[in-house]
């Protein structure tokens, strides 16, 4: 080979290799461009929403772009860990709305619809809890390969971002969730029965007050769960409830959403009624706009709670409004129920 055409062939690959790189350099400074956008202008916008369905279906169509900058060594953990989140409350809604189905058509005495409903109901449990535990997963990811932290063991991260406390509170809270869902399904999806402990330790590296007595309440909740002894859970509750009217303060209804849940899974219909009465209560215009969209989630999830307990004590699901004011104590029928069944 001639020192020409040494020179054509030297200067042929750096221009491939120059090409190649400029390709994935490009890719790489988009994901990045686009990481940053999300996480610094979108984000703060985002939970500030009340319209849940759309966050859903934005997540739906927004997750698998993210994913496949993954390839390009962009951090996309976080953004994969709340798209997973954001994703799988609509298919948990779905879920509720079969349960309902499902229960209403016993109640009636129509079997085999109930029985549809029911194994339908299960699916999207599997599908939800699916979801959330790839949310979880992910946050897993993004504390190891960030602050080579293990999720729930050993010391805390150094948290410099607002955003990571958020991402290791939705991680915990999508863990949990999963849980719940994959009970629900038959355990369909097979969650590991060892994160729960996990997510109690990790929520030790969340600071209470700040957000909203949540951390307590989680681990008032596994305690409540697997009590050592009857007084030890008696305090556990009070925990619940404090930590509950700790967040209202701060114009946050999370803890309720807590209490209401472990009342539900405990069979506590007293606490239930204690828990959905605390979270009415509080106005519209109490609630911290700048984290609305959590609170709405809460919301929704506190009244597909009332909604079980109402087909449970009456056959049907709650009113739209004062779902915590029960017929049994009194309480005056639903207005928007007068004259339905007139003529029948």
């Amino acid at each position: 080979m001639t020192s020409l055409q040494k020179i054509v062939l030297r200067t042929s690959l750096a221009l491939v290799a120059t090409l190649v790189l400029g390709a994935c350099s490009k890719d790489r400074l988009v994901g990045n461009g686009l990481r940053t956008y999300t996480i610094d202008h979108a984000l703060p916008m985002i939970l500030q929403v009340d319209d849940v369905p759309m966050i859903c279906h934005a997540n739906d169509g927004f997750t698998p772009i993210i994913k496949a900058f993954t390839r390009f060594k962009v951090e996309t953990d976080m953004m994969l860990a709340f798209g997973y989140a954001g994703s799988s409350i609509c298919t948990e809604n779905q879920a509720v709305e079969k349960e309902l189905w499902s229960s209403l058509a016993e109640k009636q005495g129509w079997p085999d619809v109930a029985i549809d409903a029911r194994i339908a109901q299960q699916l999207l449990n599997r599908d939800a809890g699916r979801k959330q535990l790839n949310a979880y997963n992910h946050t897993v990811s993004y504390f190891k390969k960030q602050h080579n932290y293990e999720f729930g063991e050993g010391k805390c991260p150094k948290l410099t971002q607002e955003v990571e406390e958020l991402l290791l509170f939705v991680g915990a809270t999508s863990a949990l969730q999963g849980l719940n869902n994959d009970v629900s399904s038959g355990r369909l999806v097979n969650v590991d029965m060892g994160i729960p402990p996990k997510v109690v330790k990790a929520m030790d590296c969340l600071d209470n007050n700040k957000w909203w007595g949540f951390p307590q309440s989680i681990r008032a909740a596994l305690t409540i769960i697997l009590p050592e002894s009857p007084a030890i859970e008696a305090e556990a509750w009070k925990a619940l409830q404090q930590n509950s009217a700790l967040g209202v303060q701060q114009g946050m209804r999370v803890g309720y959403a807590t209490y209401a849940v472990i009342a539900a899974i405990k069979g506590r219909d007293d606490y239930l009624r204690l828990a959905l009465k605390g979270f009415e209560s509080v106005t519209p215009d109490k609630i911290n706009k700048d984290y609305l969209l959590l609170d709405t989630i809460a919301e929704q999830q506190v009244r597909h709670l009332a909604n079980r307990f109402w087909m449970r004590l009456e056959g049907r699901r709650a009113p739209t409004e004062g779902y915590s004011q029960f017929l049994d104590e009194k309480r005056q029928p639903d207005a928007s129920l007068e004259g339905l069944l007139d003529g029948v």
